[in-house]
């Protein structure tokens, strides 16, 4: 019998904390706009990923350049060529602006936002 009862005080309190959860999330989300969902993030991540997207810097401090980039949260989808430690390949593809972006094969001479990624790449995050 004390079995029993532990057993539904365990559910019950396991049902109170995922509701409660549920209630946080939903007004997180009504008070902030932003939703706690991996989902729209992955298909804009999936996305990155299958683009031809370089991004060259020239930087004695390649981890400060990047952090200040507006990007900095997408760096990991992009392939990153530091002209300062590979010049070679630098010259071999005409990179004399910096940061010079090549997404799909089109050239970016400046730094560009979310909004232009999204537009340039065709990849878009979706929303409720």
């Amino acid at each position: 019998m004390e079995s029993k009862q532990r057993i539904l005080i365990t559910l019950g309190i396991g049902i109170v904390l995922v509701l409660g959860f549920f209630f946080i999330t939903e007004a997180i989300t009504k008070h902030t706009g932003f939703s706690i969902s991996e989902s729209k993030e992955d298909n804009f991540a999936s996305c990155l990923k299958e683009q031809d997207i370089t991004l060259y810097v020239n930087t004695n401090e390649p981890a400060k350049t990047l952090k200040n980039t507006m990007l900095f949260d997408y760096l990991q989808y992009f392939k990153i060529i530091n002209c300062g430690r590979n010049n070679q390949e630098c010259l071999e593809n005409n990179i004399n602006y910096f940061p010079t972006w090549v997404i799909n094969n089109n050239r970016y001479k400046k730094d560009i936002n979310l909004q232009e990624l999204k537009e340039i790449s065709g990849c878009n995050i979706v929303t409720k």
